[in-house]
């Protein structure tokens, strides 16, 4: 089950903002390290900038934009973050992009 579902918009293209609407407090540990790890389906570890703001909390940093050319996320895609059920490297979460059929 997904702690986060998120469509990307053109603006999380640099960095994935959670709104309010999105907001669940999913990743415990990130606010107090500044950093959210996880990995892909490739089992390649990924570490984001996180933060905490106004509008909510954000994932952003080089290895976002990085993930992002790597992936080929677009916009109308959406990034699902879970728990990490213990498979490969050891990252607490797991990020999956489900491809917009559209894209």
């Amino acid at each position: 089950m997904a702690l986060l579902q998120k469509t990307v918009e053109q603006l999380d293209l640099q960095q994935l903002t959670v709104t309010e609407a999105y907001d669940t407090e999913p990743f415990p540990n990130a606010a107090s390290s500044r950093s959210l790890t996880v990995i892909d389906e490739s089992r390649r570890p990924w570490t984001f900038d996180y933060r905490v703001t106004r509008r909510g909390r954000v994932l952003s940093g080089r290895h976002w934009q990085d993930f992002i050319r790597q992936n080929r996320v677009q916009v109308g895609d959406t990034v699902s973050i879970e728990w990490n059920d213990g498979h490969g490297y050891r990252a607490p979460y797991k990020i999956e992009i489900i491809r917009n059929r559209r894209n």
